[in-house]
Parts: C-alpha cells; sequence; structure tokens
C-alpha cells in the first residue's frame, strides 16, 4: 500500500483508511475490507470501455498486492498513477489477476468526469463512482466510502464521532465528512464540500491541513 510506504518509518503505529475506504489497517492487522469480485470488476471494465466519456484504455484495477493496468494504458497514464500506487503493471489478461480488487480507478476529461460518473452509476447497481479529482473517478462496492472506513475505526478505538476531525476537498469525502464530529474543507474544495463543512481553511496546497493538525496538538 502505497501510505504505509509514506509513512515506512511509523507504519506500524498507525492507522490507515485506503482505496476511498475499502481498506482498513491498524499497524499491521486489517479491520476492515470491502472489494469487487472478479466477476464485478469484469463487468465495470466492460461498462467503462462502452462509455463515451472514457478514455481511451486509461483504467486501473486497485488491489491488495498491486495495481493493474490494461495492455492498451497509455504511457502517459502509466506514469501519472505510479506516482499514487504500488507495484503497477501492465496485464496482458485482467481477468487472471489474482489478488483481492479494492476499487477500479478511471480517467475521463475534466470537462466530461461528472458526466462519466453519472453514466456510470445509472448502469451497474452494485458498485458506486464518486469523483475523486479533476478528471478521475473511484469505483467501490456501493454503500462503502470513507465513511464505513472512519465509522470501522471508532469502533476499532471506541470513539465517538464527535471526536474526529476530517479534512477534505473533493466528493469522495462527503460521506466522511458529513460524519465527522468537526468538519473541516480546504479553500479548493468542491462547493458541496464547503456547504456541509465546519470551517475552511487553506488551499491544500499551502500545506494548510498540515498547519491545522499542528495547532492541534501545540
Amino acid at each position: 500500500m502505497a501510505l504505509e510506504k509514506m509513512f515506512a518509518e511509523h507504519a506500524d503505529k498507525m492507522a490507515f483508511i485506503a482505496e476511498n475506504g475499502t481498506l482498513v489497517k491498524v499497524g499491521k492487522d486489517i479491520v476492515f475490507e470491502s472489494g469487487l469480485s472478479k466477476k464485478q470488476y469484469l463487468e465495470v471494465i466492460d461498462t467503462l470501455l462502452e462509455s463515451p466519456y472514457m478514455l481511451g484504455y486509461d483504467f486501473l484495477l486497485s488491489g491488495e498486492s498491486g495495481a493493474y493496468l490494461h495492455p492498451k494504458a497509455s504511457d502517459d497514464y502509466l506514469n501519472f498513477i505510479s506516482n499514487y500506487y504500488e507495484n503497477v503493471q501492465r496485464v496482458a489478461d485482467l481477468a487472471q489477476v489474482e489478488d483481492n480488487i479494492l476499487k477500479v480507478t478511471a480517467n475521463f476529461s475534466e470537462d466530461t468526469v461528472r458526466q462519466g460518473e453519472a453514466w456510470f452509476n445509472e448502469r451497474i447497481s452494485y458498485a458506486q463512482a464518486v469523483t475523486t479529482g479533476f478528471k478521475s473517478v473511484d469505483i467501490v462496492i456501493r454503500d462503502v466510502n470513507k465513511r464505513t472506513g472512519l465509522e470501522a475505526l471508532c469502533q476499532t478505538f471506541n470513539m465517538d464521532k464527535s471526536e474526529i476531525v476530517a479534512f477534505g476537498d473533493n466528493l469522495n469525502d462527503f460521506e466522511m465528512l458529513d460524519f465527522a464530529g468537526n468538519a473541516v474543507a480546504t479553500e479548493n474544495a468542491r462547493q458541496e464540500i464547503k456547504d456541509i463543512s465546519n470551517e475552511i481553511i487553506g488551499h491544500c496546497d499551502e500545506e494548510s491541513v498540515m498547519a491545522y493538525m499542528e495547532g492541534l496538538v501545540e
């Protein structure tokens, strides 16, 4: 998991909500997990490839052990996505992947990402596409999101949601912020996120989240 590598020195003492809420780890222990079956993720792929909003073959299967690309995925997408995922590899036949696939992420154009999200959600009932960036969506099992991941973490540590501070800027943060006792949006957040937040801080590129957290422990 890329997050564990990023915080390698302290990962065994940390808790992670990853893959848009489909994987929750406390130290080395998995406390919550929800993935797509092979039949489901293959149907998701077929549906994406039918979409008029899809950018070629630029989508990725994100699993516990690695991340898997269509053989025709562009080099630009491979280089871009490798910044965020570990063990990214092109696979000749995605049906042969032997991994627990937690989510599918796909690229649309910046102008059509919301239409692409809506188009997909009209076609598959068991999965939910949600915008995660200016031109990308994550597709996970419906009703699994960062909120369910945060709920699992609260249960593990016997915490109440009133004790939780959560930060977000995009639509895949919506349920999590709605759950948290204190919801904090960054200046660059989508308006829907700002509307449900208790506070709005600076732009995410200005280390505003780090500054806020440092203020909590001073």
